[in-house]
């Protein structure tokens, strides 16, 4: 195979897509791009960790030990935005939400239409502009500061985004505020620290899966 020919293919293989075409190539690894987010969505990762309890150090409570049970979906999501774009990455996660709004129960608390008023479905729905936020950061340069910068957008999306429509559906719900502050507590709280580590880190290791799948595409 000619090295320069590979390179310059690879090169095009890009968060932006220009040279990408629909194939069967593309349609399995979309495909496999929506089995990542379902195994994401009920993946749990316990975290140990401890923080002070109090103010005074030399109190025997002073450190507390608390567990964090993490879920890999947003993970998941930076990498596939990364690994295929915003055209692609989109389509797969509207398949996603497609699945788990008619056919299977695929989200994290069950499926079906009436999904759209849990709480946490407008992190979900806000997959979809930050899939394309960060294939669009990552589209001209992949370095250190960059793939920090298209984390922390793409964070800011979903967090903000979701907290808005947890917020309407506790109006909706007509819950108290006590019921709200304890949502976004518990989805935009420690959890983001988690989902920029991992992110960061998916968003890299995006790039060699990606020249192991152009090889493997031909």
């Amino acid at each position: 195979m000619n090295t320069k020919r590979l390179k310059e293919e690879l090169d095009a293989f890009n968060a932006e897509n220009k040279k990408l075409k629909i194939t069967m190539g593309t349609l399995v690894v979309m495909g496999w791009c929506v089995f990542l987010i379902i195994i994401a969505t009920f993946t749990q990762l316990d975290f140990s960790y401890y923080f002070p309890a109090t103010w005074n150090p030399y109190d025997p409570a002073f450190l507390k030990l608390k567990h964090c049970i993490y879920i890999p979906q947003i993970p998941v999501i930076f990498f596939i935005a990364a690994l295929i774009g915003k055209r692609f990455g989109i389509t797969a996660v509207l398949i996603y939400i497609i699945l788990g709004l008619t056919i299977f129960p695929i989200f994290a608390l069950g499926g079906g239409l009436s999904y759209i008023f849990q709480y946490n479905f407008g992190y979900i729905l806000a997959y979809i502009p930050a899939v394309f936020i960060v294939a669009f950061t990552l589209k001209d340069k992949f370095n250190y500061a960059t793939i920090a910068k298209a984390t922390i957008l793409g964070l800011l999306t979903i967090h903000i985004i979701g907290v808005f429509y947890l917020i309407l559906m506790a109006i909706i719900h007509q819950d108290p505020f006590t019921h709200v502050v304890s949502w976004i507590a518990m989805q935009s709280g420690t959890k983001m620290i988690y989902d920029f580590v991992f992110g960061y880190l998916a968003i890299l290791l995006s790039k060699p899966v990606k020249q192991v799948l152009w090889l493997s595409m031909g």
